[in-house]
């Protein structure tokens, strides 16, 4: 796992700055904090909904509280211990770490940053529940059993996902040799791949999704079109699926091998933005890419393109707020206010307080 993702998913316990007053020890709070907590979702301290859905997935699953320290679980294994103590409703993790317990009983632990001279809307409080399981049992309940997926043939296979994923050997020169072994490698070089060996005019429009697996044998197998747009290019796009036949690594659980089924979609054409929005079209995977396709063109300052592409990602789910910020700020950038505004003011009315500081900031003129 890259050094940067793991920082992100250490955010739980990095966070720091406080004025500390004079607290008391509280053997109640002390007691009851005492074993397994699972995450069950994060919002803002003033109540509105978080404003980067991506960091959800970033924060720890689960902790641990033992007798003097703490336990982070990540992907279903203890990764970081760190001592704590509990001075009223304060939590000190470390030595310069502060929380505020908001709820605390038998099943409920609510706690929230507390930082000097930061709003309430960038503020975010953490809730979590008690479990008896352990950290394996609950990673394998909520994360593996959720994508395992069992064939006709009465074998298993397991959706492609950030947890469930093989390796994928590039062929470009500059990586030639390399092995990918993150979920954003695997999914970036296999889709790039498999999109320049499709053979699709460049100023046509077009839609196409596909299915393919990965066996435990590392064998490419039952390349499927499960939608198109244009079924004379169908063959073309099993054929760029099946050139990459030599290029995958077998996905393993805890050292067992086991197939893993992909789905990809490919859009083309600068007006193709025809993405149902609906539950059974979504894809965590699939706008993930999205949106790490988007951010690349940021970062090459082709704002419309990464426009298109983070409008795809809002098309694709309601509450997509980490695109809907990116879109307002390319579109602010590109001057385009109007269009910036509005997507702030969509924010604001679903209680993204952050958006309606930056919409009475930047919208509402003198």
């Amino acid at each position: 796992m890259k050094v940067f993702s793991l920082l992100i998913l250490f955010l739980l316990f990095t966070f720091s700055g406080i004025s500390q007053g004079k607290v008391e020890t509280s053997n109640n709070y002390a007691q009851k904090i005492m074993g397994n907590w699972m995450k069950d979702y994060i919002d803002m301290k003033d109540g509105s909904s978080n404003d980067d859905p991506a960091v959800d997935e970033m924060v720890a699953s689960m902790l641990i509280f033992r007798k003097t320290n703490t336990v982070t679980v990540i992907q279903g294994k203890e990764a970081v211990n760190t001592p704590f103590e509990i001075f009223g409703d304060t939590l000190l993790v470390g030595r310069a770490v502060f929380y505020k317990i908001e709820k605390l009983t038998d099943y409920e632990l609510v706690f929230t940053q507390i930082l000097s001279d930061i709003p309430d809307y960038q503020l975010r409080r953490y809730h979590y529940l008690s479990t008896k399981e352990s950290s394996g049992e609950y990673f394998e309940r909520r994360y593996i059993k959720a994508n395992l997926k069992i064939q006709a043939n009465g074998d298993s296979a397991y959706a492609f996902s950030k947890y469930i994923f093989p390796k994928f050997r590039t062929g470009r020169e500059m990586f030639r040799g390399a092995n990918f072994n993150t979920f954003e490698d695997v999914y970036q070089y296999s889709y790039e791949a498999i999109e320049t060996a499709f053979d699709f005019p460049a100023r046509k429009n077009g839609s196409f999704k596909v299915a393919f697996m990965i066996t435990k044998s590392g064998i490419l197998k039952d390349v499927t079109i499960q939608q198109s747009s244009d079924s004379s290019y169908n063959a073309k796009l099993i054929q760029a699926v099946l050139q990459t036949r030599k290029q995958w690594i077998p996905a393993d659980i805890d050292g067992k091998l086991v197939n893993v089924v992909f789905n990809y979609e490919f859009d083309f054409g600068d007006d193709k933005e025809d993405v149902e929005n609906d539950d059974n079209f979504f894809d965590p995977a699939i706008y993930a890419n999205l949106m790490e396709r988007g951010d690349r063109q940021i970062e090459k300052k082709n704002y419309i393109k990464a426009i298109k592409l983070y409008t795809k990602c809002i098309l694709m789910k309601d509450d997509a707020f980490d695109a809907l910020y990116k879109r307002a700020d390319a579109y602010f950038t590109l001057k385009v206010e109007k269009n910036a505004c509005s997507d702030w003011n969509y924010l604001a009315t679903k209680g993204q307080k952050k958006a309606e500081a930056l919409f009475i900031k930047n919208c509402l003129k003198p």
